[in-house]
């Protein structure tokens, strides 16, 4: 696909470098644009197509393109997380990657594209016009259920000279809460291995039942161990007590960003706080590698969550949102129902049942 001087075209498994050097160019690269993203989400059922833009050979963007398989339909559904990456004042390169998506969606067969761009809301301006003329549809949702939050919390860690100034900046409150598993006995280590991933997932399994969200199985875990962790993009930083390992917090690191994808301890260890050591030693650590931010995702879905994120100073940042191009009208806003309406409605059941499952499996087992 061309438009104007920029040509858009996929690329295969044997450019993984060039995509990733090319994307770390831009300002709002996110962990999520990096290549090994699309290997991740390939265990679910999303097959990534990696689209690179260039202009006279120079890379000026791309979108990691996720395709996934509706069932029981011939249908399919298109995601680009956290894309397109480029200058959003450089138009010709998102008509030219929008193009490249239409071809696809007709071979294909897709209902819509779903973007969120890593882009600020604030000053947005001319990104948005330029999808609104490709007649994209801006949400207004905050949050879905399969897409990043739109609102996050970011530590800005180029604001500080040391991890010591941000240990500071923190109340007198939040530091006794991070030297507290210490003194308890509590000690933080790195994962060296997979048998060390499989400890944390079962206790973030049962983590995600108790607090009522939905967790992948374990080989979603193992390959964000084998495509960030082990490669060096990454770290899972685990707590033991008692020779036993108690809770940890994995995260991932990209373009000079780190991003915590899971964390939990079991409710019976939350005397100890271990959270706020294994959180805190992972933002030191990020420092350490040299990121700007270090983000927690969303704000947090319970007022609790909130508050403990609020612990570590971190900004509020609305991000510019989800637009979606629907490529078959009709059967869009069949979509667009089911999961604004549907399945919030549903979602309590879904939840409910869920710890039922796990409850009866546990009894079984015992």
């Amino acid at each position: 696909m061309t438009v104007g001087e920029v040509t858009v075209r996929q690329i295969s498994e044997t450019e993984k470098d060039y995509w990733n050097e090319g994307v770390q160019r831009f300002d709002h690269v996110h962990p999520l644009n990096a290549f090994e993203w699309g290997e991740v989400r390939n265990i679910d059922g999303w097959q990534p197509i990696r689209l690179v833009a260039e202009r006279s050979g120079r890379f000026t963007g791309a979108l990691l393109l996720l395709v996934k398989k509706l069932p029981l339909v011939p249908y399919r559904i298109f995601y680009g997380p956290k894309g397109p990456v480029c200058e959003p004042e450089d138009h010709e390169t998102i008509r030219a990657i929008h193009g490249k998506v239409l071809e696809l969606a007709r071979s294909q067969n897709a209902i819509f594209l779903r973007i969120d761009p890593n882009i600020r809301e604030e000053g947005s301006a001319s990104f948005e016009n330029i999808l609104s003329e490709m007649n994209y549809r801006h949400l207004e949702q905050r949050w879905t259920f399969w897409n990043s939050p739109r609102d996050v919390y970011r530590i800005d860690l180029d604001g500080y000279l040391s991890d010591e100034d941000l240990l500071n900046s923190l109340d007198r409150d939040t530091r006794r809460c991070i030297r507290k598993p210490s003194r308890e006995g509590v000690l933080l280590e790195t994962a060296v291995s997979e048998e060390d991933l499989g400890k944390f997932y079962e206790i973030f399994k049962e983590f995600s039942v108790t607090k009522g969200f939905m967790a992948r199985g374990y080989e979603y875990q193992k390959k964000l161990w084998e495509s960030y962790v082990a490669r060096g993009h990454g770290r899972l930083t685990l707590a033991r007590y008692e020779g036993k390992v108690i809770g940890g917090i994995l995260c991932i690191l990209f373009g000079r960003k780190c991003l915590a994808m899971h964390m939990g301890t079991p409710y019976k260890y939350h005397k100890l706080q271990t959270y706020y050591a294994y959180v805190w030693e992972s933002i030191r650590w990020a420092k350490e590698k040299g990121c700007v931010w270090f983000s927690f995702r969303g704000v947090g879905t319970t007022p609790a969550q909130e508050a403990f994120k609020r612990k570590f100073n971190p900004k509020v940042v609305p991000l510019v949102g989800y637009f979606d191009h629907p490529f078959r009208p009709l059967l869009y806003e069949v979509f667009y129902f089911a999961e604004f309406t549907l399945l919030p409605a549903g979602w309590p059941l879904i939840v409910k049942a869920r710890r039922l499952a796990s409850h009866f499996w546990n009894g079984r087992n015992q």
